[in-house]
């Protein structure tokens, strides 16, 4: 692995980098750098100015803390978007078209949950597509969120059983699928999960939207093998 080039793509909100940036360099920085693997850090992430609610999660704050990015993750590349403009840009009608019943609650909650997910992916699509402009830079790239809390350090042998036909996801919160919040793989690979946002319109006209699921019936369309791994990490939010 030694001389290697890996690309990491945060996506999401950064709520909570300055609690979980210490765990990301211990746990994933230190590791590549043990390693003498080189490293570049992507991020496309929201500003929220003023309220923020999370109606799943029970989030609430009169004023969102807008991390300063980069002071704590000095990315080599970063997109900052509004969310409130991002949001009355999508419409979010055309993805209601089968809703289900999966959350066990009302159709207004399962919107919601559905309107998050447009805007994760939304996230994901617009770090990919600058990470497609170096691609062919790397040998290996990850997707992960910058609220993420890593308490054990990533296996960098792991790296060695990739190829252009797997992708390593966590086998935590394996939910209706397999796991959305993190994922290890080669950048064709990785480049493709990106931006799945762009498949989604399509793919909600004939079934009901579940992130993990989704994910899992794309990587089954392109005949991709996840192999699973024991990454232990938590989300931490406000």
């Amino acid at each position: 692995m030694k001389n290697k080039n890996v690309a990491i793509l945060f996506f999401g909100l950064s709520r909570s980098l300055g609690k979980t940036i210490d765990s990301i360099k211990t746990n994933l920085f230190t590791p590549l750098d043990e390693n003498l693997i080189h490293y570049d850090i992507f991020i496309h992430t929201y500003k929220i100015f003023g309220q923020y609610t999370n109606m799943w999660t029970l989030e609430n704050t009169n004023n969102y803390n807008n991390e300063d990015i980069e002071t704590l993750l000095n990315p080599k590349y970063f997109i900052f978007d509004n969310q409130e403009t991002i949001i009355n840009n999508i419409d979010f009608d055309e993805y209601y078209k089968h809703l289900g019943n999966w959350t066990g609650m009302t159709s207004e909650m399962t919107k919601y949950l559905i309107k998050n997910m447009c805007l994760a992916l939304y996230s994901k699509k617009q770090i990919t597509l600058l990470f497609d402009k170096q691609i062919n830079d790397y040998d290996y790239a990850i997707i992960i969120r910058p609220d993420t809390f890593l308490h054990t350090k990533i296996n960098i042998n792991d790296f060695n059983e990739l190829n252009d036909n797997n992708i390593i996801i966590p086998i935590k919160e394996w939910y209706f699928g397999c796991n959305d919040k993190i994922c290890i793989g080669k950048p064709n690979v990785i480049s493709y999960c990106g931006k799945l946002f762009d498949e989604l319109q399509i793919y909600s006209e004939t079934t009901s939207i579940i992130s993990e699921k989704f994910l899992m019936d794309k990587l089954n369309e392109k005949s991709i093998n996840i192999i699973p791994k024991e990454i232990n990490y938590d989300i931490l939010r406000i």
